[in-house]
């Protein structure tokens, strides 16, 4: 049976195949046209979970103030839990006012609101703002970075690891693209109310304003985040994320001489992003996508549907020939539930004439089944025994 999802070489091809070989990765890459003047880069089209750009993405690099993403990952986390409110007033110590690097200028015993705290980390990058809302959620910064790295062992982040709260530079403070990444994307995702904070363009306290060191936010390219970050050992980077439409991309910079060069990289990744590739439809959410065999359950099959939209991303300056099989190793176990994840996959394979990628996405039972009665079950174990006593035969 062959299904026309959208018009442009795109085959829906429903067949029971047995998957012999499947090896999912986390992203396909589909680098194309641009190379990067950064140590390490690593650009990330959310919608289509595809890496556009990759170099030195694993290894162990200092992140300086991006790191704070660890730190605000914390404080948002603890919003959520409603261990600390937006309106509670914390009192900032002699340790926290004297800290050196960038700051948010607190003075020793002032009093400052866990939101007025936020707004010093994001947009000021305040190292005294970083100390002192550690202190307040694990008593002391020394405590609060072993509180980070149990979060972060907990999140996946393999290639991180935190002595301080601000970034500040130490060998044993490090993280990888992937890891800045993936929590730039965790931030966004799971606390979507405090995410609009980084797109905020200045702020002032203590009478002193200051603006967003992001580069991007001022430049009509659809930021809205996340954290710069700069040491002499480190160089110049930036975590980054811009939206346009239904696509997003998030990116990590790291290793840039300046902070010209920095927000002049930052922009040609964006605009080539966006530029350079366009998204394809491959299926509705909640789409039917084919039907599979159930075993040992009151329904011989059941019709598998897709829980989200469905896209692949591909460079504007190809021809594709696109098309998406329904394959799957062995049939689903009666029973199940409406709903529940099932062996098979959609697998879509994209081809040009300078590349190929193979992508899956997971399927669901549209329709629930309990198991089959003592007749239904007898005669599939019978079956499987007369199917072997063949083989054997032959």
């Amino acid at each position: 049976m062959i299904i026309n999802i959208f018009n442009r070489k795109l085959n829906l091809a429903i067949s029971y195949f047995v998957l012999l070989v499947w090896i999912a990765f986390l992203f396909n890459s589909i680098a194309h046209g641009f190379e990067s003047k950064a140590k390490t880069v690593l650009v990330i089209d959310d919608l289509t979970n595809t890496i556009l750009l990759e170099k030195n993405s694993s290894e162990r690099i200092p992140p300086a103030s991006m790191s704070k993403l660890m730190t605000l990952y914390m404080v948002f986390e603890a919003l959520k839990d409603k261990r600390i409110l937006m309106t509670d007033i914390i009192r900032v110590s002699k340790n926290a006012s004297q800290k050196g690097g960038s700051k948010m200028f607190l003075n020793e015993g002032q009093d400052v609101s866990i939101e007025d705290i936020i707004r010093g980390i994001i947009i000021h990058s305040g190292n005294d703002a970083c100390i002192a809302i550690a202190e307040t959620l694990s008593g002391t910064e020394n405590a609060f970075a072993k509180d980070m790295n149990a979060k972060a062992k907990r999140l996946g982040l393999t290639n991180s690891s935190f002595t301080n709260s601000t970034g500040w530079p130490d060998q044993n403070h490090y993280m990888s693209a992937i890891d800045l990444a993936n929590l730039a994307s965790r931030i966004r995702v799971e606390f979507p109310n405090y995410y609009k904070f980084f797109a905020e363009d200045s702020y002032s306290w203590n009478g002193i304003i200051q603006k967003n060191r992001n580069p991007l936010l001022r430049k009509g390219l659809g930021a809205d985040g996340l954290k710069t970050g700069y040491t002499e050992e480190a160089g110049y980077g930036l975590v980054g994320s811009a939206k346009r439409g239904n696509r997003r991309i998030t990116f990590v910079l790291s290793g840039l001489n300046t902070s010209k060069e920095r927000t002049l990289e930052a922009e040609k990744i964006t605009n080539w992003a966006y530029r350079d590739f366009s998204v394809k439809k491959i299926a509705n959410k909640n789409q039917i996508i084919g039907r599979m065999p159930v075993w040992l359950g009151e329904k011989s099959d059941i019709a598998l549907y897709t829980k989200d939209d469905i896209y692949i991303l591909i460079p504007v300056t190809a021809e594709p020939d696109i098309t998406a099989f329904l394959r799957y190793e062995t049939p689903i176990e009666a029973p199940f539930d409406v709903g529940s994840l099932t062996p098979a996959r959609l697998e879509v394979i994209f081809k040009s004439s300078s590349q190929s990628i193979n992508k899956e996405f997971e399927l669901h039972a549209f329709e629930g089944s309990k198991s089959g009665d003592f007749f239904t079950r007898l005669q599939a174990t019978t079956k499987i025994i007369l199917n072997h006593l063949r083989r054997l035969i032959n």
